[in-house]
């Protein structure tokens, strides 16, 4: 089961308290070399070592939860046929938002937010920055 961390932001306003959104974190560990679904530790947003990532607010088409560094695919047609896309969801400062990285290089050169590609195309799942590799495509 794919479990998560909950953290609840909460706006208060005078009385009135309202919460606002709840914020998710996986965490990928660079020493065991694998994703940690657990409560936050204390030094878990500064250690060296420990990655968190954030949930988008997002499913794929497979209804599963869609997290920062997540590798998204779909069917695409190219000149070389048809190919398997893998862009790499991430938050761009600029504009506040998550995008999906549609560059080819993967450097986040040019991008469209996930919002937006998820209604526009069935993406799902493939893998995350840690496990995908250098590769970006693959013949079907």
């Amino acid at each position: 089961m794919n479990t998560h961390v909950l953290v609840t932001v909460i706006l208060s306003v005078g009385k009135r308290t309202k919460i606002m959104r709840h914020i998710r974190f996986r965490f990928w560990d660079n020493d065991l070399k694998k994703m940690l679904y657990r409560k936050p530790a204390y030094n878990d947003f500064s250690h060296k070592s420990i990655v968190p990532l954030q949930f988008t607010g997002f499913e794929d088409k497979n209804g599963i939860d869609i997290y920062d560094g997540d590798i998204l695919s779909d069917h695409t047609e190219m000149d070389e046929g048809l190919v398997v896309s893998k862009c790499k969801v991430f938050w761009n400062e600029h504009t506040g938002s998550w995008h999906l990285d549609n560059s080819m290089e993967q450097d986040e050169t040019y991008s469209t937010e996930l919002w937006q590609e998820l209604n526009d195309f069935k993406y799902w799942i493939s893998s995350d920055v840690f496990k995908a590799g250098e590769k970006i495509k693959e013949k079907v």
